[in-house]
């Protein structure tokens, strides 16, 4: 049922300026903001504004953050070891990869190490001619293509591998090089033998400690080493490969 106003209480409602009975404009709305005091303004702040606020903040954060990731120079890869004849899963080598980063004592902001599985021996290649890998670890007969073609350097031409001179004979690995002039001489690269006989170690086992099988997870019964003529950190190579064959 409809309420029902006398004349007399309509004007009564007229004259009465409580709020409720108030029509609110922008300029009425601005004063009542401005008469609110203590809690109550706080309280108005806050169910008003601080939602605005808060999205606001997070926005920006996610700007900088943006920002920060798509301009931040990404650590540099000091050590970059390819694993060609095996398959480790990633985690394993991700895994190993911070351990060696810890003996190689990186700061792992600005440097890290790669260590992945290949499986194109065409990259492989590009990568050992352009300095992107600075180890191989391979089995025999494949470790053998690579340092019959001089991939990799061996103690005779660099002091910082003569380490390779402690190693048992039956530890080290020997191969012949098959230089330009052999391959001309030959009918097809395939039957290209070399001239020189000499011997050269170019690579190390990684059999014999527990490295390479359960700390890495590799399964390649024979991994072989060998360190790229064109390696940018020798040095971190040399300390990867002691590493490696360590008790």
């Amino acid at each position: 049922m409809a309420v029902q106003f006398s004349e007399e209480d309509k004007k009564k409602i007229e004259q009465d300026k409580s709020e409720i009975y108030t029509k609110r404009t922008e300029e009425t709305y601005a004063e009542y903001v401005k008469s609110l005091k203590g809690r109550r303004k706080g309280r108005y702040f806050a169910d008003y504004y601080l939602k605005f606020v808060i999205g606001a903040v997070i926005v920006a954060i996610g700007i900088m953050l943006f920002i920060r990731n798509a301009f931040a120079t990404p650590p540099e890869i000091v050590l970059s070891v390819a694993i060609e004849g095996d398959a480790v899963e990633d985690e394993d080598l991700e895994i190993f990869a911070d351990v060696i980063e810890d003996e190689l004592n990186l700061d792992t902001e600005n440097e890290r190490v790669n260590i992945f599985c290949i499986t194109s021996e065409r990259q492989l290649q590009t990568n050992l001619y352009t300095g992107e890998t600075d180890i191989v670890i391979s089995t025999p007969d494949k470790f053998q293509k690579w340092a019959e073609g001089g991939y990799f350097l061996e103690p005779g031409n660099n002091a910082e591998l003569s380490f390779y001179n402690e190693f048992d004979e039956d530890k080290k690995f020997y191969s012949n090089y098959i230089s330009g002039e052999d391959i001309l001489d030959s009918e097809t690269i395939e039957d290209a033998k070399p001239s020189d006989k000499t011997l050269y170690n170019y690579g190390i086992y990684l059999t014999g400690t527990d490295k390479y099988h359960k700390e890495l997870g590799g399964f390649m019964a024979e991994p072989v080493a060998g360190i790229s003529a064109t390696a940018k950190n020798v040095d971190y190579a040399a300390l990867f490969i002691k590493y490696m064959t360590r008790n």
